[in-house]
């Protein structure tokens, strides 16, 4: 069923395909060229966590990331449980993109979870649980914006 959602987002004129990976890192659905495996994308997840942790460790919430190669962009958007990544060209129509993103989002998140409640009742899980980070004692400074060639991230 992720699939099948997934799929509507290569009707964005230079989108190549998507994934989706749950809050742990592993992945919960794709829709991408056989050349891009489970064990590979697994990995991704593991380490889209990571900058999620890292992007966050000063308080502040990740919404989106871009990450720019030279022939490709790779949009991440978390999204309540799990994050939802896409691989496009770099002419990508940006904001159909992130229409496209939203609509998936709303669409695919409630499966992550059921998926993830069905995990928990059948077995119990063994995957790593992302740290959360504990919001800053009241009176505390303003918190610093994380700042990437001078813009918000």
């Amino acid at each position: 069923m992720i699939s099948q959602i997934l799929s509507g987002m290569r009707d964005v004129d230079g989108v190549h395909g998507s994934f989706v990976v749950n809050k742990a890192g592993a992945l919960a659905g794709k829709d991408l060229p056989p050349m891009f495996d489970d064990a590979v994308l697994n990995e991704v997840g593991r380490r889209v966590v990571r900058l999620h942790e890292g992007l966050c460790a000063d308080g502040d919430d990740f919404d989106h990331c871009v990450m720019r190669f030279a022939d490709h962009k790779l949009y991440l958007r978390s999204i309540t449980h799990g994050f939802l990544c896409v691989l496009s060209t770099n002419g990508v129509n940006t904001p159909a993109l992130k229409m496209a993103l939203t609509l998936t989002s709303r669409r695919v998140d409630p499966l992550i979870a059921e998926a993830a409640a069905g995990l928990a009742s059948g077995t119990p899980s063994t995957a790593p649980r992302t740290s959360e980070v504990p919001p800053p004692p009241s009176g505390a400074p303003s918190r610093r914006q994380a700042t990437y060639r001078g813009h918000r991230v």
